[in-house]
């Protein structure tokens, strides 16, 4: 199952699909000839996966019967029908499915096979675009508890996988569209109870597919408490992220085509397979076009989007969503919250620049020289509790050239060279027991780095040769000057003044007042900064436009065949059992880049491929906006 979407150093590409005429109510209103030429097109620009949506109040339109008594409030439950008509004796009755969307399911199942599409089926769709529809018996119930709820929940599911899965079209199953939505849970347990009952009842009539577990984060948002990444996981085949920049502070606050929002789905779906430990792809993302930016803009986007997410081994991109829903007119388009102009294509079936990018891209992987990219080993592991700090020290990191895992404090501590606290707020999540063994680690010979966050974690004067003096909010901007000759400046709203009790001082604030130390701990050495570096850069426009990412390079320098000549242009190196390596270059800026990029002597250029016009010429790296390049070297 590991093989899904595609197999580790492969890369699928597809979309979220609804149809272009009639969107949600595609299945009500069937239209064979109209979808079928939605996919002919779809296939001509790259697509190979369809995330689709078999609508549960129109497979399962089911109304409760109740009849009237004064001792009952809304009456007294007496049966479920369709309407009026009672449910079949069938398979598909009992469960309260039409037969009618069955079979339309299946046509659909049947033309996206002609056209070498598979698809990821989301029966319970009740979600939709700020909509919440569900079967007519089930409204005003809670979902994820309610026993009726909850038992014809299992009978749609048992009803639809059993009738749909010997259709070879189908490459995975997921419980719905978003599901954590669909109401309110008060615990972690509740929501594990409910994936563990929806995923073993789809398992128990189909264990040949993967199940994909419900996207979530699991870091700090009060949905993100109760939908654990670790949960999904247990229950899971896969994970999946659905990355949104514009509504996250974190993002949306810099333009959508530079290196924030560039690296924010390969971020996310890194830290989402790092904690969950399975593989991780973007399910959904796009954006709200029309105030994000021009199409050009977000084609260009896209194509950094997809160098990224693919040197990161993160398996494949759907875009949301196939095609523009501006002329629909029903709810959910019609309310105040939707998007419109979030397709690949426009309503017409007209291709926007979008599209174009994901068909070049398709077809540059379809032309590799190699079957797959090996996988590369992390440099250190960055242990981590919240979303914004483990995007600032992620992005630091690709800058600085350190390949990172990621792990949540409250899990195991794998064995590492290196480990990263960054700004480490409280107790770092860590139990007594987990900042022991970490200490243990570093006195063994590992590297520890720490930026201080109000961090109250024990015997940090001793640990670091270095302490807090005194303490006071602030809201100022400091520079940090450090002596490998590099400085930046970023908000503050804590100033520490620090005393060195033996630690060497490698940096100071403009006033004097040390603020970057290295220490040595038994056979370790650790280093601290007595600043949040970073969520201050994550929550700061232009917070990775400094050189800030100079300091994670005092810390740990990996060796590496070429060293990128820009903070914008990412470098991964990926290396071949034969002895050959990959080197994936990613201008993640809208502005060309040209400069020297060194490439060691002894090694012979055997080909270089990209889909945007990047080329390496005699120790020249010239590369378009937003483009990738591939040098493979013998």
């Amino acid at each position: 199952m590991d093989s899904f979407p595609a197999p580790s150093g492969r890369f699928a590409t597809g979309v979220n699909f609804w149809a272009s005429k009639e969107a949600i109510h595609m299945w009500r209103n069937w239209d064979a000839a109209s979808i079928e030429a939605d996919l002919a097109a779809l296939a001509k620009y790259g697509v190979q996966l369809l995330r689709c949506f078999p609508f549960w109040p129109d497979f399962q339109p089911i109304r409760q019967l109740r009849s009237a008594n004064c001792n009952d409030v809304g009456g007294r439950f007496k049966e479920v029908r369709f309407g009026d008509d009672p449910l079949p004796d069938t398979e598909a009755g009992r469960a309260g499915v039409d037969e009618v969307m069955l079979e339309r399911f299946e046509t659909f199942a049947d033309l996206a096979q002609k056209y070498g599409m598979k698809l990821i089926v989301c029966p319970l769709t009740g979600q939709m675009t700020f909509g919440l529809f569900v079967p007519p018996a089930l409204e005003g119930l809670d979902l994820y508890r309610d026993p009726f709820a909850l038992q014809w929940e299992v009978r749609y599911l048992r009803c639809f996988v059993n009738r749909m899965k010997h259709h070879p079209a189908i490459a995975a199953w997921e419980s719905g569209n978003e599901t954590n939505l669909l109401g309110k849970i008060d615990s972690s347990a509740g929501a594990w109870s409910w994936t563990a009952l929806i995923h073993s009842t789809i398992r128990s009539c189909d264990p040949t597919r993967p199940i994909i577990g419900v996207s979530v984060t699991g870091f700090g948002e009060s949905c993100d408490e109760t939908w654990r990444i670790e949960d999904q996981a247990e229950w899971s085949d896969l994970l999946s992220v659905h990355p949104y920049a514009l509504w996250d502070s974190a993002y949306g606050g810099e333009e959508f085509n530079r290196i924030r929002n560039l690296h924010h789905a390969a971020f996310l779906a890194r830290l989402s397979g790092d904690i969950g430990g399975k593989p991780c792809f973007v399910e959904e993302t796009g954006t709200w076009r029309p105030i994000v930016g021009s199409y050009e803009v977000l084609a260009a986007s896209l194509r950094s989007i997809l160098w990224n997410l693919w040197s990161e081994d993160r398996r494949g991109l759907l875009w949301w969503c196939a095609f523009d829903q501006e002329k629909q007119a029903i709810a959910p388009y019609d309310w105040k919250e939707p998007g419109l102009e979030h397709g690949l294509f426009a309503s017409d079936r007209t291709p926007h620049p979008t599209a174009e990018v994901l068909r070049d891209f398709r077809n540059f992987l379809d032309g590799l020289p190699f079957d797959a990219l090996p996988a590369r080993e992390p440099d250190a592991v960055a242990v981590v509790t919240d979303e914004h700090t483990a995007l600032g020290t992620y992005l630091l990191a690709r800058q600085a050239g350190i390949h990172l895992a990621f792990r949540h404090a409250r899990q195991e501590l794998p064995e590492a060279a290196c480990y990263f606290l960054p700004s480490a707020a409280g107790r770092a999540g860590f139990s007594v027991r987990g900042w022991e063994t970490l200490l243990e680690r570093v006195r063994n010979g590992a590297t520890l780095y720490l930026s201080l966050n109000d961090t109250i974690l024990s015997g940090i004067d001793d640990v670091f040769g270095a302490g807090v003096r005194d303490r006071r909010v602030a809201d100022d901007r400091p520079e940090f000057r450090f002596d490998a000759g590099f400085s930046f400046t970023l908000p503050r709203r804590i100033r520490y003044r620090m005393n060195s009790y033996g630690a060497e001082i490698l940096g100071r604030e403009a006033d004097g007042n040390p603020a970057f130390f290295r220490h040595r701990f038994g056979k370790g050495v650790v280093y601290l900064l007595n600043f949040p570096l970073e969520a201050a850069a994550a929550n700061t426009i232009g917070g990775f436009e400094t050189d800030a990412w100079k300091l994670y390079r005092e810390i740990l320098h990996p060796r590496r065949l070429a060293e990128s000549p820009s903070p914008f242009l990412q470098l991964t190196e990926h290396h071949f059992a034969d002895g050959r390596t990959a080197l994936i270059a990613v201008n993640n800026q809208p502005e060309p880049f040209k400069g020297a990029l060194v490439l060691p002597a002894e090694r012979q250029l055997l080909d270089q491929r990209s889909d945007s016009g990047a080329t390496w010429r005699a120790g020249t790296l010239e590369m378009p906006p937003n483009s990738g390049l591939l040098l493979l070297l013998g």
